[in-house]
């Protein structure tokens, strides 16, 4: 099987490559089918459940000629957008595969099963800014956050702290630490039997699962910037997150039987607060101290490949198709005119 499609990683990509049977022996073939097939496995309970999204039946109605060497069969199928991203987490494992199965007249079979990674690649876009504000205090937090995740890699988030400075009281505040964290939370249905359907509502009912997991985390304790010279103040800071390749993080994903894969970062920064009781006089710290949490949704997804998407590479529509140069006319000598007087 050689598979000529670029990478399955668009919102809806097109699959296509050829078949080739090695007929050596010459012999007549009465059945070739070949199957696009999704395998969901849940783990709690381990249920497996094979579904076929597309069936090509390449000999079914005569047998083939036995003087071919060598059978070609090309073919194609357009991967919708809502299909899940093939994904391996905690709870489920979402798996793709082509299948092909022949018979022959002397009742030979032969089996060949391809598999196939099918992703979901989202091209970088703009930032995203964030702000969060912490009561009864003045302090405020703006989070630049990156649009996609990938993992396996890093990537950075810049932190602005504002309000630190409080003059009625002639105190401020003074960043300690920051820690962050990355979670993964992994949400299933696990189908019940015909012997526990009952008590679950009927059939069709199952029991939700949900596993939450660390694939990345770290800790700052330097490196920001404090300027107590403004009118509010603010410390400003530029962390470097990752979510490591051991983690074997999956990505974001979302099916229409309930299972789900979502990820978010978790920010914790501790504060402490200081008396400033005028201008070169000592700095002496209250006791008082705060933890501040946040939380942000990530978008995890795939690298984006070198391969072209079936819907960037489509031959233009009519209505993008320009207009014509204009017409010449019939040229002189077929309309019966010298060009020589």
């Amino acid at each position: 099987m050689k598979i000529e499609s670029p990478p399955l990683e668009s919102t809806g990509a097109l699959l296509s490559g050829l078949i080739h049977i090695k007929n050596e022996e010459q012999k007549q073939w009465e059945s070739l089918t070949l199957e696009l097939q999704v395998e969901t496995v849940t783990r709690r309970p381990c249920a497996i459940t094979v579904d076929t999204i597309n069936t090509w039946n390449f000999i079914s109605s005569k047998p083939t000629d036995s003087k071919r060497e060598i059978l070609a069969y090309p073919f194609s199928y357009l991967l919708s957008g809502h299909l899940p991203a093939s994904n391996d987490n905690a709870l489920t494992r979402i798996s793709y595969s082509l299948v092909a199965t022949g018979r022959s007249v002397e009742g030979d079979e032969l089996r060949f099963k391809k598999p196939l990674t099918v992703e979901r690649s989202i091209l970088p876009g703009l930032d995203r800014h964030s702000v969060r504000i912490f009561p009864p205090t003045n302090l405020s937090a703006t989070i630049k956050l990156p649009p996609v995740v990938h993992p396996g890699g890093n990537f950075l988030f810049d932190v602005r702290l504002d309000g630190v400075i409080n003059k009625e009281k002639k105190t401020r505040w003074r960043l300690r630490k920051l820690n962050w964290r990355i979670e993964e939370s992994a949400r299933a249905v696990s189908p019940a039997c015909k012997h526990h359907s009952a008590k679950l509502g009927g059939n069709g009912k199952g029991v939700m699962h949900e596993d939450v997991r660390t694939v990345g985390a770290g800790e700052a304790k330097r490196g920001w910037k404090s300027d107590f010279e403004s009118a509010d103040g603010k410390i400003e800071l530029e962390v470097l997150a990752e979510i490591p390749v051991h983690s074997n993080a999956a990505c974001q994903m979302e099916t229409s039987n309930g299972a789900s894969v979502d990820h978010v970062l978790i920010l914790e920064m501790i504060v402490a607060e200081e008396h400033t009781p005028g201008p070169n006089k000592l700095v002496t710290p209250t006791g008082a101290a705060r933890v501040l949490r946040m939380q942000f949704k990530l978008v995890v997804t795939g690298r984006s490949g070198l391969g072209i998407s079936w819907d960037e590479e489509a031959p233009p529509v009519y209505e993008n198709v320009p207009a014509p140069p204009p017409e010449y006319g019939i040229p002189m000598f077929q309309r019966g005119i010298s060009v020589f007087g």
